[in-house]
């Protein structure tokens, strides 16, 4: 009897902290998420903005960073970057991108995202950039990206940002 009592407190106490773990883990997912949301908001232009809301969208940009942060896009030969950038470097990098496009959009999908250590996520995204460049030309980008994000401080934060393929429509 007594041993019954205990096998099933241990059972419980087991299932409880699965259900535990995977409340958790939905909860960093969507704070992962929500990572990224706070990117597209951020770089997303439109053709009406002003100077101040430029300026605060960028600051904005350079905060979801870490610094430094690596970054590495060869895939494509028009938009090839490759090292460790500071958040100035972050900032005059995002500055002379929204810079070129009267307005733009940022969107990401498909998630897959692994936790290998406590404060580490490995994030396998597909990102989709709209819009319209200052000269008329439309835009309509898809890319696979790899990035690794670190728990700092109760807020997850790119530690690297990788181009990994370029999806062809």
């Amino acid at each position: 009897m007594v041993k019954f009592r205990y096998l099933t407190i241990i059972c419980l106490v087991f299932i409880l902290g699965i259900i535990l773990f995977k409340h958790l883990s939905k909860d960093e997912n969507k704070k992962i998420k929500n990572c990224f949301k706070l990117l597209c908001k951020y770089v997303e232009k439109k053709a009406d903005e002003d100077l101040f809301s430029s300026m605060n969208r960028i600051k904005n940009i350079s905060r979801l960073f870490l610094n430094p942060c690596i970054f590495k896009i060869e895939e494509d030969p028009l938009y090839s970057l490759s090292g460790s950038l500071s958040s100035d470097e972050i900032e005059g990098y995002a500055l002379r991108g929204r810079s070129y496009f009267s307005h733009l959009f940022l969107n990401f999908d498909d998630f897959k995202i692994e936790f290998p250590e406590n404060s580490t996520a490995h994030v396998h995204v597909r990102g989709r950039l709209m819009g319209r460049s200052k000269v008329g030309e439309e835009v309509d980008e898809v890319r696979q990206l790899f990035c690794i994000l670190k728990k700092v401080d109760g807020n997850w934060l790119f530690q690297q940002f990788e181009v990994t393929e370029i999806l062809k429509r």
